[in-house]
């Protein structure tokens, strides 16, 4: 290796091509939709008496705070691999490594899982066409999507495609998303203003029975409740409990920060994105809860009841069995077929959106760690002409894929797994801000944003408040856990440190100084 070079190049070889406007979509594009798109609606039966919509603003109130401190992070540290480059230069390579390798496995696996649910909601949006036109072949596409079989080959086909984009590189993605961004979010905006103007349970009713039958929508509700649902009082302990869906749906809020390195002007761009992105999503996924529950009520909490503990009870009363989720609610009050099925399906893309966002950032955080000589050199490989980490990229794919064939667990046990890796790094980075003015001072110099409360770093404060979020996600990500499921998470984390000590082996034996190395930021 040529002399002073103790990163594995002395260039990322990345382009910055990503502006504010970026930063913004992949905040709220970035978001794991399924959050608001189909648990907010399919876990109505787990949380009786909570208040969704005030469920989610504890959500805007907790992320807020820490999306300031991401982004003043990344404006502060603007290289790829994010939270990771903060934790490893104050906490250390080995905590910045385990969380890190964590992440990877969170968001990689959360890519997949997103895959598999939009086959099924497009599924369920063909089935609601089908019963309002009784045109045979979308009632037979409708169910064949649904099936666990053709979910994990459309998934996979997600996958797939998302490979080949992230692979041609941040341009051709960049231009993608800002195209791609604008249907979903067409799509859910038609269907807000719809809820609201459906005038109420009563009307409803009327409009859901003519797509799916006389009696349906009241059939629905008796069975539940004579089989065991009761529609319970506000319960301010369930919209706790309910924060394990809403802290998902935030999940991926901060995902752009790993793909620091190819922001054009990170300083501002970031913190400008980040907080405008923030408040976005927050009141956007406020309202669209607000607004489904608003219109369907109960019917929500007895529907889930049903297709949770009772499908073929379900199933003898509507005919054929559809997942619940806000697509599926706009579909069965929609005048028009064509119009509810064009806006349905332009909904569920919001689950793709959320799968390139993963694919970019995944590969990024691998691409950082080979950087380290934390993972093998060959991860920081870079294509001249398209600026991608395809290795990276493809090491990102594996996991993708491992996501869709997951999808056959319980559902409280995916998210309780994905929410313990994707925020174990939560608190360790929280710690790290904590520290960084006082351990690094030359590093914290550079960062745009040197207020003080009371002589304290704000960057401090926003860092303890980070430290005490994590550890939260972690409370929430394990209460659903059991034996397999820690023996699972155990052998992953035995895995990435073996991976771990080999590397670190093989830099001793090529005499590597590795404190060199987290002593600097990575080259630009």
């Amino acid at each position: 290796m040529p002399e002073g070079v103790i990163f594995n190049r002395r260039a990322s070889g990345l382009v910055r091509e990503l502006s504010w406007l970026d930063v913004f979509i992949f905040v709220v594009a970035g978001p794991a939709a399924s959050g608001v798109m189909f648990y907010s609606v399919s876990t109505a039966a787990d949380f009786p008496g909570a208040n969704l919509p005030l469920a989610f603003l504890f959500g805007l109130i907790i992320f807020l705070p820490i999306t300031l401190l991401v982004a003043i992070n990344s404006a502060t540290m603007p290289r790829s691999g994010g939270l990771y480059i903060g934790v490893s230069r104050v906490l250390g390579p080995t905590m910045g490594y385990i969380s890190a390798w964590l992440l990877f496995i969170g968001y990689g696996i959360s890519s997949g899982v997103l895959g598999y649910l939009v086959v099924g909601l497009i599924g369920s949006a063909f089935s609601t066409a089908a019963l309002s036109s009784g045109i045979g072949w979308l009632a037979n596409l409708g169910s064949v999507m649904q099936t666990t079989t053709w979910q994990t080959i459309g998934g996979m086909i997600w996958v797939v495609l998302f490979w080949y984009i992230a692979y041609t590189g941040i341009r051709k993605v960049k231009n993608i998303m800002r195209i791609a961004f604008f249907i979903p979010l067409i799509g859910t905006l038609i269907s807000i203003i719809w809820f609201f103007s459906s005038g109420g349970m009563e009307n409803v009713a009327v409009m859901f029975n003519n797509t799916w039958g006389a009696g349906v929508f009241q059939n629905i509700i008796a069975k539940a409740e004579t089989l065991g649902w009761q529609q319970q009082a506000f319960s301010f302990g369930k919209t706790i409990g309910a924060l394990i869906v809403v802290i998902w749906a935030y999940q991926s809020i901060t995902i752009i920060n790993y793909a620091g390195g190819e922001i054009k002007t990170p300083k501002t761009s970031m913190v400008r994105g980040f907080m405008i992105g923030t408040v976005f999503v927050g009141l956007f996924y406020m309202i669209i809860v607000w607004a489904v529950y608003s219109a369907f009520g109960k019917f929500i909490g007895c529907y889930d009841f049903l297709y949770d503990n009772h499908p073929d009870t379900l199933k003898a009363i509507m005919g054929s069995l559809v997942q619940p989720s806000i697509p599926f609610y706009f579909m069965a009050i929609a005048k028009n077929v064509w119009f509810g099925l064009i806006v349905a399906i332009s909904i569920a893309l919001w689950f793709a959106n959320s799968i390139l966002p993963g694919f970019l950032a995944n590969s990024r955080l691998a691409f950082a760690l080979a950087m380290d000589k934390s993972f093998p050199k060959a991860l920081s490989n870079v294509n001249r002409r398209t600026g991608s980490p395809t290795n990276a990229v493809h090491l990102n794919a594996f996991f993708c894929i491992l996501g869709v064939l997951i999808m056959t667990l319980s559902v409280k046990i995916i998210l309780s797994i994905l929410l313990f890796t994707s925020f174990f790094i939560f608190w360790t980075f929280g710690l790290s801000a904590m520290l960084l003015p006082y351990h690094k001072p030359e590093i914290y110099d550079r960062s745009p944003v040197k207020w003080e409360i009371f002589g304290i770093p704000v960057m401090t404060i926003l860092g303890g408040f980070t430290f005490v979020a994590g550890w939260f996600f972690l409370y929430l990500s394990m209460e659903n856990f059991n034996i397999p499921v820690m023996l699972t998470l155990i052998g992953v984390m035995l895995a990435g440190l073996i991976i771990y000590l080999i590397q670190q082996n093989k830099n001793k034996k090529e005499g590597i100084d590795t404190s060199k190395i987290y002593s600097q930021i990575p080259p630009e």
